[in-house]
């Protein structure tokens, strides 16, 4: 896929930190991947008709599991190489961390894509 032609819905709502009422198609490269991100870390496998296994579950390994970073990351990369492949094209790194709270535990998730700090929050 050529990196420069990426173009794809805006799929933003209100009350989204990044809407814009009057934007429809996003031709941005960085910004269509992070939409394709939150798709796959905020969707719950068996939520997207045609495609059970999209989406990786967060809320029910933090809240149901004991499960380790490692296996997180693990589940979140395994997202990436089956449904946005594209971003090993645009070079990426990504840190995942857990922190244990009193009511639950809190997960951070940054990205860094082409210079830009994205980060994602489940608590």
């Amino acid at each position: 896929m050529a990196l420069n032609d990426v173009k794809d819905f805006v799929i933003r709502y209100p009350g989204h930190p990044r809407y814009e009422p009057d934007r429809i198609i996003e031709d941005n490269d960085v910004e269509v991947i992070v939409q394709k991100l939150e798709m796959i870390l905020f969707t719950n496998k068996g939520e997207v008709l045609g495609d059970n296994d999209i989406g990786c579950n967060l809320e029910y390994y933090l809240w149901q599991t004991r499960i380790t970073t490692g296996n997180l990351k693990s589940k979140v990369e395994e997202q990436i190489d089956k449904y946005i492949p594209e971003l090993y094209q645009m070079g990426f790194t990504f840190d995942l961390r857990l922190y244990e709270g009193t009511l639950r535990d809190i997960l951070y998730l940054d990205f860094v894509i082409k210079g830009y700090n994205i980060e994602f929050v489940f608590e």
